[in-house]
C-alpha cells in the first residue's frame, strides 16, 4: 500500500436538513496530497473521538471532499452543527478481509463475480465484509454477497 500522510484539518460540522446526516467538508487542495481521484476508505478522529472507517466522497458543485458524521459520532465527540473541529484523517488499510480473500482463492464463480464489479462496487463490498466484528459473519456476508452477482 502506498504511503499517505495524515491530514489534519479544521472544518466546520454543517448539515443542510435537520432529517439529514451532519458533515464536514475537506477542500480538493489538502486532498490532493494524496493522489486519490475516487471514494476513498478514510479513519482518524474527529476533535479526538475516532471516526471509525468512513467514506471520503467528491462534491463537485462545491470543489471539496466530503464525510458524513452521524449523531452518534457527534454526540461521542461533542460536537454540533456550526463547531469548528480537528479533524486528523488518513487512508485506510484496503486489505481485504483474510475470510474474503480465501473465498476469492477458493471458489472460481466468487472470483468471476468479484472481478466484474467496478473498484467502487469491490470497495463497498470490502467494508461490508469488513464492518463484521465475528470471522464466521464475515465469511457469511462475503459469500451471500458474491453469490447474488
Amino acid at each position: 500500500m502506498t504511503a499517505y500522510p495524515t491530514l489534519r484539518v479544521k472544518v466546520v460540522v454543517e448539515r443542510h436538513y435537520a432529517k439529514l446526516p451532519r458533515f464536514a467538508t475537506i477542500p480538493l487542495a489538502t486532498i490532493a496530497r494524496w493522489g486519490v481521484d475516487a471514494t476513498t476508505t478514510i479513519e482518524g478522529t474527529l476533535n479526538g473521538t475516532p471516526l471509525g472507517r468512513r467514506s471520503l466522497k467528491r462534491w463537485d458543485d462545491r470543489k471539496c471532499w466530503w464525510i458524513d458524521l452521524p449523531a452518534s459520532l457527534c454526540r461521542k465527540a461533542g460536537v454540533e452543527v456550526g463547531d469548528r473541529v480537528d479533524l486528523e484523517i488518513r487512508v485506510a488499510e484496503t486489505k481485504l478481509p483474510d475470510e474474503l480473500a480465501v473465498i476469492l482463492q477458493t471458489k472460481p464463480a466468487a472470483k468471476r463475480a468479484w472481478d466484474g464489479l467496478t473498484p467502487s462496487q469491490q470497495r463497498m463490498l470490502r467494508e461490508d465484509v469488513a464492518a463484521a466484528k465475528r470471522s464466521d459473519t464475515r465469511r457469511q456476508r462475503a459469500e451471500r454477497m458474491l453469490r447474488r452477482r
